[in-house]
């Protein structure tokens, strides 16, 4: 018999929480991620139109580590009924320290898009390997829907 690897029977799949470890090895990753974007020449306009996902129709995902590290911080589901992100309040973040990478790559000017996206990936494969090295369950979905639900990433 095979063991489904999300079976509460198994270790790993019971490991959610990042260790102090882990998190200060994530703000590392996000703080070489801000010093690149910041390098690369993209500007924010301080509109708010990126954020607003429903105008843009854009679904921004995260892995299940940063909604974690996001949710250490604000642990209790936000309400339903929005696709909108909980901390896009008057078309500006208020969530900065804890954005995940695609909010730091994501940009309404799309002359970047190409660079970014080359950013984007570079890091994700470090928070893919992050997952691996703290032994903790690793999933990438709809990072939104994730922080409007009670349920744990992955």
């Amino acid at each position: 018999m095979t063991q489904n690897p999300n079976s509460l029977d198994n270790p790993r799949a019971r490991k959610t929480e990042l260790s102090a470890e882990a998190a200060a090895a994530l703000e590392d990753i996000y703080r070489r991620v801000d010093k690149e974007v910041s390098g690369s020449g993209v500007e924010c306009w301080l509109r708010g139109d990126c954020c607003n996902f429903e105008k843009v129709d854009h679904t921004l995902f995260a892995s299940s580590l940063e909604i974690g590290y996001v949710k250490e911080k604000h642990p209790a589901p936000f309400p339903s009924g929005s696709i909108l992100c909980p901390f896009w309040e008057e078309g500006l973040c208020v969530e900065r320290e804890r954005r995940p990478l695609g909010c730091r790559t994501y940009f309404c000017d799309g002359n970047y898009s190409q660079q970014l996206q080359a950013i984007y990936e570079k890091y994700h494969a470090e928070i893919r390997k992050l997952a691996e090295r703290f032994e903790l369950p690793y999933s990438y979905e709809p990072f939104v829907a994730a922080l409007r639900t009670g349920n744990d990433p992955a």
